[in-house]
């Protein structure tokens, strides 16, 4: 396996995300990292490997914001990313049914989620194209073919972001680039230390339905989605692109 030398992650402070930093890290990558606001678990790993991490705090759901972020990690690196993981995401905090759910927050879901995505393409895309050579890979759900009720606006934007990637791959091809999306089930995390109040109340829910779901009652582990996501970063697989990859445990 060859992997990118250097990895733009989103969503950086993320649990998910941590686990594939680390594993990147140990694999020897640089790492451009981009967080919103809290960066307490990732500012752990970067103090372990201090000469493989730059960190710029972002809100992604600016274009300007975005592309100045990126180009500051890339001069203060000096790196510029030849990979991309995007896991950042705007959850349905609301937690309601579409019929009760609160219009500002549908179109908050939908046009975050969609446009995060677009502003971190549009901010790499251009240079990767110039090196004729990259991977990507994107963060969806499983919830783009199980639906989610009670996050309507959340399932919808992950089948919009897939969707995405499908496009995407037509137009990367030429430039040697390949984009893929991970689309796992719930994944086995503490959920206490991201979420609250009804918001926690409802994914501690949802997490239980599919544990009873699943034949072996569990959840997908971070270390199943850090394998995964790493493979599909090996430079030297160029036939896999603009695929949508369940990790369900065989839940459909």
């Amino acid at each position: 396996m060859r992997l990118p030398d250097t990895i733009l992650i989103t969503g950086a402070n993320g649990q998910s995300a941590v686990k594939i930093a680390r594993d990147l890290l140990l694999q020897g990558c640089k790492l451009l990292l981009l967080a919103h606001n809290r960066t307490d678990r990732i500012d752990r790993i970067m103090s372990e490997f201090p000469d493989q991490c730059w960190l710029e705090k972002c809100n992604l759901s600016s274009f300007d914001k975005t592309k100045q972020a990126v180009s500051e990690l890339e001069k203060r690196s000096g790196l510029v990313p030849n990979g991309l993981i995007h896991t950042a995401a705007l959850r349905s905090y609301d937690a309601k049914a579409l019929a009760e759910s609160d219009p500002a927050i549908w179109t908050e879901i939908i046009s975050q989620n969609i446009s995060m995505a677009y502003n971190v393409l549009r901010s790499v895309l251009p240079k990767l194209q110039q090196k004729k050579q990259g991977k990507i890979v994107l963060f969806g759900s499983n919830v783009t073919r199980t639906g989610l009720p009670y996050g309507t606006s959340y399932a919808a934007s992950k089948a919009a972001l897939a969707n995405l990637a499908r496009s995407l791959a037509w137009e990367l091809a030429v430039d040697n680039i390949q984009v893929n999306v991970i689309s796992p089930a719930p994944l086995d995390t503490r959920l206490e230390e991201d979420y609250k109040g009804d918001y926690l109340a409802f994914r501690k829910e949802y997490f239980e339905a599919y544990k009873k779901s699943h034949p072996a009652h569990r959840l997908v582990s971070l270390d199943d989605v850090s394998k995964i996501v790493i493979s599909l970063l090996d430079l030297e697989m160029t036939s896999v692109s603009g695929e949508e990859i369940y990790l369900t445990g065989g839940v459909l």
